[in-house]
């Protein structure tokens, strides 16, 4: 069931994946997480770009499917693209890997910190990691959904990831990797970090204000220059 969920996905990745040690608990298991494709139409960093930073994906799986397509994701990661441009930074999926279907439906403060945290499960170093997930609830608004969230491990604020769920527009993970980059949410009509309805300017002319883009230059030095992102070129 899940060679077959991971092969419904088509990877980007310069080398073979290893193994992930949550995903290897039969020979089956072993060998989906190690499959390795490559797909031209999948979202690359554009070479116009001088600051290449790769996403490490992991998709919930429910019924053994999983609960977003490639080209949903290709959607978010080309829209991002199109918002850090000018910045000179780009994003490339690095990888795939299959998450246990109990995390399609994140509730809870507990459950958006255990996705990132689950005992066995491999880090990849130097990546972005985004859970995708069916459905992530407004903690502070019982019944209520929301579309995304970067999130900060309460334990260990150092340790931190994006969920996006499936009902995502297409702008959504460039407003949470704005968050990752150190964006707070902003009330200027153009910036897509201001979260409320308005009718301008209209979605498409929205984007990063030029003062938010100097808080992104400094963040992307800084996460390059410790460590925390390692550029893929």
């Amino acid at each position: 069931m899940v060679a077959s969920l991971l092969a419904a996905w088509l990877f980007v990745e310069a080398g073979p994946v290893a193994a992930n040690p949550g995903f290897a608990a039969t020979p089956a298991r072993t060998a989906a997480a190690t499959t390795v494709l490559d797909r031209e139409a999948a979202p690359r960093c554009p070479q116009t770009v001088a600051h290449c930073f790769g996403l490490d994906v992991h998709v919930a799986a429910t019924d053994g499917r999983p609960v977003a397509t490639p080209d949903w994701l290709d959607g978010q990661v080309a829209e991002a693209n199109r918002h850090f441009a000018a910045i000179g930074v780009g994003f490339e999926i690095a990888s795939v890997t299959a998450i246990a279907s109990h995390y399609a439906h994140v509730a809870t403060r507990k459950q958006r910190d255990r996705i990132g945290h689950e005992p066995g499960r491999r880090k990849r170093q130097g990546l972005i990691r985004l859970f995708v997930v069916a459905r992530l609830d407004d903690v502070d608004k019982p019944g209520e959904q929301i579309r995304g969230v970067h999130w900060r491990r309460r334990q260990n604020i150092k340790q931190r990831w994006i969920i996006l769920s499936t009902i995502a527009r297409p702008m959504v993970l460039a407003h949470e990797l704005g968050h990752y980059f150190g964006l707070p949410h902003a009330t200027h009509p153009k910036s897509i970090m201001n979260k409320r309805k308005r009718k301008h300017p209209p979605p498409h002319a929205r984007t990063f204000t030029t003062p938010e883009l100097a808080i992104l230059r400094r963040e992307r030095d800084a996460a390059v220059t410790s460590g925390h992102l390692v550029p893929r070129r």
